[in-house]
């Protein structure tokens, strides 16, 4: 009996093992959203279910100051990656720009937060420090090695954290320093030290009282005066809108819509950057990029070939091979989706057959791309989903498939959608709100 007995148990507990979900990439996880809110950011944690479904779990200070709605209520960073997490998922870090007050323009230097992400996906704050210039709006990370290894004595695991900074001119008599990057190391523990000799500079976008329509930097027009280039908050059509580490680490990339071009910086060297200039005579365009599983850089583009902005109609996506040298081979060319804004970007991560990007104005769609190995573009949905002045993206892979998630500035909710990995149609989920109706940016998921 007692044998019995004990055979029996062995049976439950392996089957209560075997019912447990995978560790790691195959668990069930989190998804992240920044209210952005001015004097009081915060970070919304919900609970992602192995289906997809979102619940709302913790909100959490920052301990810092957003923007609000300063630039647009719909894209208030003007940019993508304004939130993320370490490749390990241990980590979550957040841009703060300090700003003082809505509609107003100052001098304040921007903060960077970082959290300790907890099993459950809930997040303890870690450390808070100076981004090192103003109007910090997007960030990357590389962690070089897991929690623990390469100790220095300070708990370092030689992760890295770079920083864009992109308000100021550098030329500007109304604010010092001018749009650039900035490196940290990050520890185990979430905290951050800068990074000796790792601030570059980011090129003045155009002077102050410039002439022309949107490329030589009015001092007014595009479309209020608060969207004067050479200010802190700076000009949403002109400041640089992303940082982003290549696949390998090697290299970090910088677009800049001021200029329409894309700074190309090796990693721990102390080189000129590459810098790829987009041929005229079409406006500021570049945005938001991803790389797809070759290495290939997916980059949006608001308003395409436009020779006006804005310009409804003529957002697009293309394609570049980013070479060791920093060099831009361009794939595909300004393929149009038919929308408005094209500014954020994410890949289906399961298959990497699919781009999915945001357009925040006009109909407020989010349309779908097709990637092929060679990283060339199709456009596969011009109107895959709908979404309410859609910004942020993030994917994920699940053991039952891929998810995307949007953050919808419009009414202060985030949309989920299943990936069919087949077609790359999008079946939406149930949406959750708690976020604030305009002035909303930063989502990352696992």
């Amino acid at each position: 009996m007692a044998r019995d007995m004990t055979k029996l148990f062995k049976l439950v507990m392996c089957a209560l093992c075997c019912s447990l979900p995978a560790a790691g990439a195959w668990a069930a996880g989190a998804v992240y959203a920044m209210t952005n809110a001015v004097g009081d950011n915060e970070i919304l944690v919900y609970h992602r279910a192995d289906n997809g479904t979102l619940t709302q779990m913790q909100t959490i200070k920052t301990r810092g100051g957003g923007s609000g709605i300063q630039l647009s209520p719909p894209d208030s960073l003007g940019s993508q990656g304004g939130l993320i997490l370490d490749d390990e998922h241990r980590r979550l870090f957040a841009v703060n720009t300090e700003t003082l007050a809505e509609n107003s323009q100052d001098c304040q230097e921007g903060t960077v937060t970082s959290f300790l992400v907890a099993r459950d996906g809930t997040l303890t704050f870690a450390d808070r420090v100076m981004s090192g210039g103003l109007f910090p709006n997007s960030l990357t990370v590389k962690s070089s090695a897991h929690d623990g290894e390469r100790d220095d004595g300070k708990g370092d695991d030689g992760s890295l954290l770079y920083v864009l900074n992109a308000g100021g001119p550098g030329s500007s008599p109304f604010c010092g320093p001018s749009p650039n990057i900035t490196g940290f190391r990050v520890d185990s523990r979430g905290h951050m030290r800068l990074l000796s000799g790792s601030v570059q500079a980011i090129i003045d976008p155009g002077p102050l009282g410039g002439t022309g329509s949107g490329v030589n930097c009015p001092v007014s027009g595009f479309p209020t005066p608060t969207f004067d280039c050479g200010r802190n908050p700076p000009a949403f059509p002109r400041s640089p809108a992303q940082v982003g580490f290549t696949p390998d680490g090697t290299q970090l990339v910088v677009t800049v819509k001021a200029t329409n071009k894309i700074y190309v910086f090796p990693v721990g060297e102390n080189g000129a950057p590459m810098v790829t200039q987009a041929p005229g005579p079409a406006l500021p365009t570049y945005f938001g990029f991803a790389f797809d599983q070759h290495g290939h850089m997916l980059l949006t583009e608001p308003f395409g070939q436009a020779t006006t902005i804005p310009m409804g109609g003529a957002a697009a996506v293309s394609s570049f091979a980013i070479t060791e040298a920093g060099g831009l081979q361009q794939i595909s060319a300004s393929i149009g989706d038919g929308g408005t804004a094209a500014c954020w970007i994410a890949l289906e991560p399961i298959t990497g057959r699919y781009a999915y990007v945001s357009n925040n104005l006009g109909d407020s769609r989010i349309s779908a791309y097709s990637v092929a190995n060679d990283g060339s573009l199709t456009l596969l949905a011009a109107t895959a989903a709908s979404g309410n002045g859609p910004n942020d993206l993030a994917a994920i892979r699940e053991r039952s498939g891929s998810f995307l998630y949007v953050l919808n500035s419009g009414n202060g909710k985030v949309g989920g959608f299943r990936i069919n990995l087949a077609d790359g149609s999008l079946t939406p989920l149930p949406a959750v709100g708690g976020l604030p109706a305009g002035g909303a940016a930063g989502l990352a998921a696992y």
